[in-house]
């Protein structure tokens, strides 16, 4: 017993880092991304694409009258609006964009992704259809995007924007949830992106995001995690990160006061990506602005509670726009 020796608590730190590095290796072994999901894209919108400056922007339109633009959130497609969609395209024009970096849209490593970059590019694409008394509905860093083309075409004549849909949308600062944080710190989001499956890692953003965890299903794991393992969509997600505080974000809250379109704000009250103290900001900043809080809700209501979310912007579009 006295050749024996008591393990260190360096000796401990190695032992565990290893295990760590062995169990991260298990894991991607084990969830191997499958085959692209049977019900991959929107069978209820025409896809299209929209050339700005040589990078082509995935889309899919459906229905007639007036333009209702759905912009998704941080590292999501528009299969976001899976549940929402269909629907409004029923009475209205409705048109789903893939941001830049994300779904099914080119994924260029230029570095211009910070939210200022994405609002440039459907701005045009709002010039370039020609649309106007457009409602602009943003999820997340989304709301961020309609909020910033808002200001750079509510000058323009005929107006182009009539409404503002905003759910759980950044805007203010706040802590960054861990999965944006991760993604924007060097080496690491590199070696996590190789390590762990985009499987693994989407189901663990998506528990993130969702209250009722029960909702979360293997075909919305798969599909977010095909889109996530497409070329280029690892490196467009760690540059969304590191350029998703807007540089002039002050100046742009002290904007928020001089909106003059109706603004329906929705948030998640369990929302822990985007914390509701946001959506209780924005109603105070915005004039003409109306708070609606879905009890038992997480970050995306357009998924979590699609029927009560979507009644709600049908009223809104009916009274309102």
């Amino acid at each position: 017993m006295s050749g024996l020796k008591k393990a260190q608590p360096r000796d401990l730190h190695r032992i565990f880092v290893i295990v760590c590095f062995l169990l991260l290796l298990l894991t991607a072994a084990c969830h191997r991304l499958p085959p692209p999901p049977a019900n991959l894209g929107q069978s209820w919108g025409e896809q299209k694409t929209f050339d700005y400056q040589g990078i082509k922007i995935n889309y899919y339109e459906a229905g007639r009258g007036q333009p209702i633009i759905l912009l998704h959130g941080f590292g999501a497609s528009a299969y976001t609006w899976r549940f929402l969609g269909p629907e409004l395209a029923g009475e209205r024009r409705v048109f789903t964009i893939d941001l830049k970096g994300h779904g099914f849209s080119d994924k260029p490593q230029d570095g211009k992704y910070a939210v200022s970059d994405q609002a440039e590019i459907v701005a045009a694409f709002l010039r370039a259809q020609n649309l106007q008394d457009a409602v602009l509905i943003g999820n997340s860093m989304g709301g961020g995007v309609a909020l910033m083309i808002y200001f750079q075409l509510r000058e323009e004549s005929p107006p182009r924007i009539k409404g503002l849909v905003l759910i759980d949308s950044a805007g203010y600062p706040q802590k960054l949830p861990w999965f944006i944080r991760l993604a924007r710190i060097p080496v690491l989001n590199t070696l996590g992106a190789g390590l762990l499956s985009p499987r693994f890692v989407t189901g663990m953003v998506l528990r993130k995001c969702y209250y009722n965890k029960d909702k979360i299903t293997d075909e919305m794991i798969d599909t977010y995690a095909y889109y996530g393992s497409l070329p280029g969509a690892a490196d467009a997600v760690q540059q969304t990160a590191k350029q998703i505080i807007p540089p002039d974000m002050e100046a742009m809250i002290a904007q928020y006061k001089t909106v003059r379109v109706p603004t329906l704000i929705i948030w998640g009250e369990q929302d822990e990506v985007v914390p509701l103290e946001g959506g209780r900001n924005f109603q105070r900043d915005i004039p003409d602005s109306e708070l609606v809080i879905l009890p038992r809700c997480g970050h995306i209501p357009q998924e979590e509670e699609p029927l009560e979310t979507r009644r709600l912007i049908k009223a809104f579009l009916k009274d309102k726009t």
